[in-house]
């Protein structure tokens, strides 16, 4: 089961506040210290809606439960300054609001031959489990990490799944595609690892929440549900680029939001002209990625600027879910108001996100040791 204080952001009044040594003695009650932490992730989430409020609870219950085991709390440590290089080479001539400017220096490569492959396949209206597996198969790494997903807890088989003909047909076609590209586009910045974001943090966090999107799309009936899976791996993937591309703009907004309380998209708003949203959006299109992924990166932030999509809605919850778990993180830890609107027009049950905040905290450590430190590689 995933330890909520391992990966918590947690400021420094709170650290010093807990006072606990590895045997979890503490000078206060654990209940009212975890209350603090979570309280400090609910900050900025405004007034209480219900899930919100479920939200809260459940994150005070586990974090309680962590402290009551006794755990020794360290402080995060600070951002490094960025090199003097790096700011140089990497912050010249941007214009705020150049979107395309931005995707343009990314410098993303287009997708390999085998997706190009498997789209052609997929168009198609039944491709043979046996073609789909030879395409796969020209490439190890998008082979191994297919296994390694089949395998995990997002599908449950029983007997282990040994190759990748026979995934391809435990999984189904569509699922697999959708899974090999989201794991494929997230792992592209693995070999270039950006300044300011914590790339453990970043991939804890996504993994995260593209568990709780799929546990979610599971509890309302949804056919494909790896589809908000995929949506919510790659859900916060311009931030990635941001900061990858544009250091010293990103390491403003987190000072912004720091030092001036405001939410993620606002800061980025402010010193950017753009959000991450907007970003990733912007390099998905460069791919010619299905609109209905594009919509959920654009619009997790305000799943009611694109009604249509439901799994900007569920990505959306769901990435205010992790947040309240203090699971991972973009450095900003943040719980934001809930999108009232959205949630208005596609009801979810206190029931459907309490299943669904179980199926996350027990599974998401396995899951991010199969995309996490083994995931795919560009």
């Amino acid at each position: 089961m995933y330890d909520p204080v391992s990966d918590i952001l947690v400021g420094g009044a709170v650290s010093q506040a807990m006072g606990l040594d590895a045997q979890g003695a503490c000078a206060r009650d654990v209940q009212e210290m975890a209350e603090e932490a979570v309280a400090r992730r609910f900050r900025l989430s405004g007034t209480a809606h219900p899930l919100l409020v479920l939200l809260r609870r459940r994150a005070v219950e586990a974090l309680t439960l962590t402290l009551r085991a006794g755990v020794s709390c360290e402080l995060p440590a600070p951002r490094m300054p960025l090199p003097p290089e790096v700011i140089h080479e990497a912050n010249t001539g941007w214009v705020p609001g150049d979107l395309d400017g931005l995707a343009e220096r990314a410098r993303l490569p287009a997708l390999p031959q085998v997706f190009l492959e498997l789209q052609h396949a997929m168009e198609r209206e039944e491709p043979s489990y046996e073609e789909l597996a030879a395409i796969i198969s020209k490439d190890p790494r998008l082979a191994a990490s297919l296994l390694r997903l089949v395998n995990g807890p997002l599908f449950g088989f029983r007997s282990p799944v040994e190759t990748v003909s026979r995934a391809v047909a435990a999984a189904g076609t569509r699922r697999v595609t959708s899974l090999a590209l989201g794991t494929f586009v997230l792992g592209l910045f693995r070999e270039r690892p950006p300044h300011v974001v914590n790339l453990h943090d970043f991939w804890l966090h996504s993994v995260a929440t593209a568990l709780m999107a799929q546990a979610l799309a599971t509890r309302m009936g949804r056919d494909d549900p790896e589809r908000y899976f995929v949506a919510g791996l790659l859900h916060d993937i311009g931030w990635l680029a941001i900061c990858a591309v544009w250091p010293a703009g990103a390491e403003r907004v987190l000072d912004r939001c720091r030092d001036q309380g405001e939410s993620l998209t606002e800061a980025e708003r402010a010193e950017l002209g753009m959000t991450h949203g907007e970003m990733g959006a912007a390099l998905l299109r460069r791919w010619n990625l299905p609109p209905v992924l594009v919509d959920a990166v654009q619009a997790h932030h305000a799943p009611s600027t694109v009604p249509a999509s439901d799994e900007a809605l569920l990505v959306h919850l769901a990435d205010e879910a992790v947040k309240a778990f203090g699971i991972g993180g973009t450095g900003d830890d943040c719980v934001q108001p809930l999108d009232a609107d959205a949630l208005a027009a596609l009801p979810i049950s206190a029931h459907d996100l309490d299943a669904a905040c179980e199926v996350l905290l027990e599974g998401v450590d396995e899951m991010y040791a199969v995309l996490g430190a083994g995931g795919a590689h560009p």
